[in-house]
């Protein structure tokens, strides 16, 4: 019954999340599983380390032109995934260091950084074939699981799948 819309809003309403699916499909990451950010971030010469710490990127200490993302190894792996995109959304659509920024613009740095690490993660163009035959109340930990990512994320992100279908008048009570 909600094919048809879950296909219409499954085409990207941003520049950013545009972009977001050009790279997913580039990579030839179509399905859940084959989000991989370790491939994603090696392709960019990015290297993951984990560390005991605040989550961050940074220039690579010995490789010019590179960079590594050290995320804390005391997350669990569903936010680790969270900090390692929200940082490469960083890496990829930021310059400059932040602390010498303003306050609006680190926070806009910030907003940004985090609508990527969901485009990322939760696309919509592979989050629609799942809902087809999913309740509304099973729907977040559906996609937290099959996304390997937080409830709380799946929750915000399916809200606005729910949104966008509102949007084009489609009764959202399935």
């Amino acid at each position: 019954m909600f094919l048809p819309f879950l296909q219409e809003i499954c085409e990207p309403q941003t520049w950013l999340e545009d972009r977001v699916y050009i790279l997913l499909r580039h990579l030839g990451m179509e399905q859940p599983e084959q989000i991989d950010l370790h491939l994603l971030c090696e392709t960019y010469g990015i290297e993951i380390i984990e560390i005991s710490g605040r989550s961050r990127a940074h220039e690579h200490p010995t490789m010019h032109n590179h960079y590594v993302i050290a995320v804390d190894d005391r997350l669990e792996p569903a936010y680790q995934r969270v900090k390692i995109a929200h940082e490469l959304g960083h890496l990829l659509l930021h310059e400059g260091v932040q602390p010498q920024s303003t306050t609006w613009m680190i926070d806009w740095q910030e907003s940004q950084a985090n609508h990527f690490a969901e485009h990322l993660l939760l696309p919509f163009f592979m989050m629609s074939p799942l809902l087809t035959d999913c309740s509304r109340y099973d729907a977040p930990a559906l996609l937290a699981q099959r996304f390997t990512v937080p409830l709380s994320l799946a929750e915000r992100r399916f809200d606005r799948v729910l949104a966008r279908l509102h949007a084009r008048g489609v009764p959202v009570f399935w």
